[in-house]
């Protein structure tokens, strides 16, 4: 019996750890989408594992979706051959077994590369035009010096950073409990740049369950406070050796005090304090977000280009009329 309820925690996440696996699939995040009313279901075997969520559809159809998954042992340095992803497909038919799912949706954490896309097309997968979680990122290697860090970024985001400092620009960082009574400042920043960049937001109660989170996976609030008024503000999740920018948002008035600069280096900061050695700035895309991708671009750091999303047909007459309802809403 391949599908889990209730996998041991700890060795759910000693192996996504182990395969520097992404918070994603960390035990912790199926909970919190427990929380938000989803169904989650993780399957394993001796050398893979992987954290569904189900996701409704109409006529009381669903499909499942794997974010940044499945990891495979060893799958960062190594891309599965086309026999284990066979294999997994197999145990994934097994799972569902007379569950009404249409399809399943993967997005894993492996590097973009033709020759495997072109496995994955053989084997009966096909692939998203748009991304579910960003395919394309910023990692940050953070555990050479302060120093290291601060040299290898732009010279204006050194200056910009420095400039923050000495307009007594604080930043304060918090955990639950305490980001309750701060809660409503980082929500009002979130939701006024989205709507000044055009960008989608979860709901507030999706942010507010996320501070919530406890275990291996931590999530914390940072403010950057100016004149007494909280004009910054980002959410930063931390596990195992990588720390991840999330969410954030900023006041537009007060952009000449450079706060989103110094909120990332106190970030940067506390990520080797935990004792991170990456910090993921989670997301960058020149022609969707082209002054945010400058932005995070501007503190160095390598990109990295993921394989992207794939779906597998389990019922292929109901997937081409979700494929084709989906492109008439695009």
């Amino acid at each position: 019996m391949f599908l889990e309820q209730k996998p041991d925690k700890e060795s759910w996440n000693r192996f996504v750890l182990k395969s520097s696996g992404s918070f994603l699939q960390s035990y912790e995040w199926g909970e919190f989408q427990e929380g938000l009313g989803r169904k989650v279901f993780r399957i394993n075997d001796s050398d893979w594992q992987a954290q569904f969520i189900e996701m409704p559809l109409p006529l009381d159809k669903k499909y499942w979706y794997c974010p940044r998954g499945p990891i495979f042992e060893n799958s960062q340095d190594e891309i599965p051959n086309s026999k284990k992803i066979e294999e997994f497909i197999e145990k994934m038919k097994e799972a569902v077994n007379k569950e009404p799912i249409i399809f399943f949706r993967i997005g894993p954490q492996w590097p973009a590369d033709i020759k495997l896309e072109a496995r994955l097309e053989i084997i009966g997968f096909k692939k998203l035009r748009y991304d579910i979680e960003p395919s394309k990122t910023l990692i940050l290697e953070i555990k050479k010096s302060q120093e290291n860090i601060l040299a290898q970024m732009h010279s204006k985001w050194r200056y910009n950073i420095g400039l923050a400092q000495k307009k007594k620009v604080i930043i304060k960082n918090f955990q639950d409990p305490e980001v309750d009574d701060q809660f409503e400042e980082f929500w009002g920043l979130v939701a006024q740049t989205a709507k000044r960049q055009k960008i989608k937001t979860h709901s507030k109660e999706y942010y507010q369950k996320q501070f919530k989170m406890s275990g291996e996976l931590k999530i914390e609030l940072f403010l950057a406070e100016y004149k007494n008024k909280i004009i910054a503000a980002n959410s930063v999740c931390f596990f195992g050796k990588k720390a991840t920018f999330l969410h954030g948002g900023s006041d537009n008035d007060f952009r000449s005090s450079m706060a989103p600069h110094l909120l990332q280096w106190e970030q940067i900061r506390e990520a080797k304090r935990y004792g991170c050695s990456e910090y993921d700035f989670w997301g960058i895309d020149e022609k969707k977000w082209p002054g945010v991708t400058r932005f995070k671009r501007g503190f160095g750091g390598r990109e990295i280009k993921y394989i992207g999303t794939w779906d597998f047909a389990l019922d292929k007459k109901w997937y081409l009329l979700y494929r084709g309802a989906q492109r008439f809403r695009r």
